[in-house]
């Protein structure tokens, strides 16, 4: 068979057998690359160190802000969100030649380096660190602080006599210095990023590096202003905004220190917690860091019995208190839940599985069909989503709805509830939650026990769920202000759930960890998948 004949369809046996081979060959090359691809390690990504200043526009009216170039007041100008110089807008590109950003790197032969002083814009109550004395109180670019150690001197007399050598300050046990990082250049020519390539512990002592992973779409869009705050508190290399990395990519910082204890603390709503554990189980590090949490969603269950609270800090002065609280913080081990979701097709037939990792809690029935509407709105108008009060404002009238609508009426008729092998007979109910930890709806404590009770309290690392019942919508509004009592339908190691089809409804509401949708006829398994290690807050007691 001559070459042009070859690839010409001829139907012959030897041209068959020879492009089904070579077909065959190609599909398992492909198989194998994507998987290889799937396991692989992605390359901790970083800024491009070489682009200096990261400017961001913005109105100077909070406080007197001066320009770091012409000392002049500024109204409205840039400011750099790395190292928080200031300059008008048509002072940036003298900015850009004559002020350096914060470095990201430097030689790794050195083992100390200077302080990197910003003149003025002093934050308020600042005080010298030689004299004591108030700094940056004149109406004029005065005095200087350093982007690393956060210490503010006066300038003249109190500047000549401070330590040359910066130390770090108070964050020196969970910063990254300039010198233990090394970056190389990965990529092809137009698509060229820079990645860390090796990281040296410093010579600190107890060092536990944090990296800080922050969804800037949590909490009314003011993520990205907390991105902002940590950057000038620690290296921007520690600083991940999930926009732009995915926590799979983020973690990688931790296999980059091998032996050394890392520590990550999440800034989201509980979805983007449950969003870095479940890429925690997927990178496979060898040494797994603490996670802690600062809230910024709605509900923030998960934050709220960790101690963290149940809001996001605003000015500087409390992310500096936040950080000290996250390096005090005590570890305790935390209960993750593998939930199983065998779906039934058309004629009883069994459609593949889904697994799903369960943090805080599961449930069906009417609190899963408040937060569905409120879910379904708040895809169809974002732009009206955007504060705490408004969120719960619109729980109030779903939830309202719900009360006049039920619903999810009769839901003991569709399913059938098993809790260690043991069938439970239910009553008259509108919902069934299953919980992990004793915060839910935004925090409410449902198992809490009465003075006549002695059952067993709810804890998140027993290896036990709690499986409680609600009568209605308005039963979650009385459990919220204390004024009624949850139906205990018991505490199990394996919690299973049968969902019937029926004629009213062939689907019922369904939310993991606040995650809503509308669950066909199913068998629900809730079995545990682990624990991981979470940081608690201290108590101030």
């Amino acid at each position: 068979m001559d070459q042009v004949s070859f690839f010409e369809w001829l139907e012959q046996p030897r041209q068959i057998v020879l492009f089904s081979s070579f077909f065959m060959i190609l599909c398992f090359a492909i198989t194998k690359i994507s998987k290889l691809r799937k396991h692989r390690h992605h390359d901790f990504r970083v800024r491009d160190p070489r682009k200096g200043h990261h400017w961001v526009h913005s109105d100077f009216i909070i406080k007197p802000t001066f320009c770091n170039i012409c000392e002049t007041t500024i109204v409205r100008g840039v400011f750099c969100d790395t190292c928080w110089v200031c300059v008008h807008d048509e002072c940036e590109e003298d900015g850009n030649k004559r002020l350096a950003c914060k470095v990201m790197s430097l030689s790794t032969e050195r083992r100390t380096m200077k302080h990197h002083w910003v003149k003025g814009n002093l934050a308020l109550c600042s005080a010298c660190a030689v004299c004591t004395n108030p700094c940056g109180v004149e109406p004029k670019l005065c005095d200087y602080r350093c982007v690393w150690c956060q210490t503010t001197v006066h300038e003249g007399q109190c500047f000549g006599q401070f330590l040359d050598h910066c130390t770090f300050g108070e964050n020196s046990k969970m910063v990254l210095p300039p010198f233990s990082i090394t970056l190389k250049t990965v990529g092809w020519k137009g698509r060229r990023r820079h990645v860390i390539k090796e990281v040296k512990a410093p010579p600190f002592k107890d060092w536990e590096p944090t990296l800080v992973i922050a969804n800037p779409k949590s909490g009314s869009n003011q993520g990205v202003k907390l991105l902002r705050a940590f950057r000038l508190l620690l290296n921007p290399a520690q600083v991940i905004d999930l926009s732009e990395i995915p926590p799979e990519t983020a973690l990688e910082f931790c296999r980059l220190l091998p032996t050394t204890q890392c520590r990550v603390l999440v800034c989201g709503g509980d979805g983007t917690v449950g969003w870095v554990l479940d890429a925690l189980d997927k990178v496979e590090l060898p040494k797994r860091p603490l996670i802690g949490i600062h809230p910024m969603g709605t509900g923030n269950d998960l934050a709220r019995v960790l101690g963290w609270g149940v809001k996001y800090v605003g000015d500087e002065h409390e992310i500096d208190e936040l950080l000290q609280d996250f390096e005090n913080a005590t570890r305790t081990p935390f209960d993750r839940w593998t939930v199983n979701i065998k779906n039934t097709g058309l004629f009883g037939k069994n459609l593949p599985a889904k697994n799903l990792s369960m943090n805080s809690y599961v449930s069906l029935g009417c609190d899963a069909q408040v937060v569905l509407n409120f879910h379904k709105h708040r895809e169809h108008q974002p732009s009206l989503f955007t504060s705490r009060i408004i969120n719960k404002l619109m729980y109030f009238i779903y939830g309202s709805k719900d009360v006049l609508e039920a619903q999810c009426k009769n839901l003991h008729e569709r399913v059938e509830l098993e809790l260690d092998g043991k069938k439970i007979k239910l009553p008259h109910l509108e919902g069934i939650v299953i919980l992990n930890i004793n915060s839910w709806c935004g925090g409410c404590q449902i198992w809490n026990n009465n003075q006549f009770e002695v059952d067993k309290e709810s804890s998140f690392n027993d290896g036990y769920l709690e499986i409680a019942g609600l009568y209605s919508a308005l039963h979650i509004a009385k459990l919220q202000v204390k004024l009624a009592e949850p139906i205990k339908l018991g505490r199990a190691k394996v919690v299973k759930i049968t969902v019937h089809k029926t004629k009213e409804a062939k689907k019922v509401p369904m939310q993991l960890d606040g995650e809503p949708w509308e669950q066909g006829s199913c068998v629900i398994t809730v079995t545990h998948k682990g624990q991981v290690l979470m940081l608690k807050k201290k108590d101030d007691s």
